[in-house]
């Protein structure tokens, strides 16, 4: 899908959280070693962890890296899942999925090295209105595809969002974070928790009726639900919440798709 779509105006160094809030006191700091990976620069915080551009010093190569907060490490059940679920994650590979390329623990905290997307997360894209229902289109099977690629290898991401849908400079389109929180979360992923620093994990708005009421409820359909929040709001700037207008309503689009769209928002994930 690479090629159709480009944003000049917004191409910043930017890793599925937009612009970096100011940097907390345990930052890493450039020139900081991080296993075999030098500190480049900080590319975003969340409640999950701490995401770098560095360098893959054995191979000279750009990678993000996702070091997780301090306090999972104190988790005996964390550990054992992070080493089974990053094995997993790393077996993924699909064009429209952000790879997972290593991991590791350096200084009691545990990271993911993963590559590096050059490009802008779908939020900043929707926020600054330079998406147009036709691009939305050439978005939505892409995703499709990558989603029905990990749900086939027993992958669940549960937590997309447009936050964790990248564009890079040749509007090619990648799945960010696909399965972290069941990583940190473990059996609870999906369902909406506080964590120590006061930041949601999960985002209500993008969660299937199931998944906020139990994470262990949900599945795959799941993601399909979340998907259809995200299709909707790039095509009509608006989430889909209470009784809301179909998409043909709002934008001029073909109204076969305000059908896809309907079956993606289905509160009963049987339909």
């Amino acid at each position: 899908c690479g090629g159709w779509l480009s944003f000049p105006s917004l191409s910043t160094h930017t890793y599925a959280g937009g612009t970096p809030p100011p940097p907390p006191a345990d930052i890493l700091q450039p020139g900081e070693a991080v296993g075999g990976y030098v500190i480049e620069k900080l590319l975003g915080t969340g409640g999950m962890g701490t995401v770098y551009l560095s360098t893959q010093q054995s191979l000279n190569r750009k990678v993000a890296i996702k070091v997780l907060a301090e306090r999972f490490s104190k988790d005996a059940s964390f550990v054992e899942r992070f080493n089974r679920e990053a094995t997993a994650l790393a077996s993924l590979s699909h064009p429209n999925i952000v790879s997972v390329i290593d991991k590791g623990v350096s200084n009691g905290r545990y990271y993911l090295v993963m590559e590096y997307v050059d490009g802008v997360n779908l939020r900043e894209v929707v926020a600054g209105r330079k998406l147009t229902p036709e691009e939305a289109l050439k978005i939505v099977p892409a995703i499709c595809d990558a989603l029905e690629y990990a749900h086939g290898q027993g992958i669940v991401h549960r937590d997309i969002k447009p936050e964790n849908l990248l564009l890079t400079k040749s509007g090619q389109v990648k799945i960010a974070d696909f399965g972290l929180a069941r990583l940190v979360q473990g059996e609870n992923a999906g369902a909406p928790s506080i964590t120590q620093t006061h930041t949601v994990m999960g985002t209500r708005d993008y969660m299937a009726p199931e998944a906020r009421l139990s994470a262990k409820q949900a599945d795959h359909r799941g993601d399909i639900y979340s998907l259809g929040v995200v299709f909707y709001e790039m095509l009509t700037g608006e989430l889909p919440i209470g009784r809301f207008e179909l998409p043909s309503q709002k934008v001029h689009v073909d109204v076969r798709l305000d059908e896809v769209v309907l079956k993606t928002l289905e509160a009963n994930p049987e339909r």
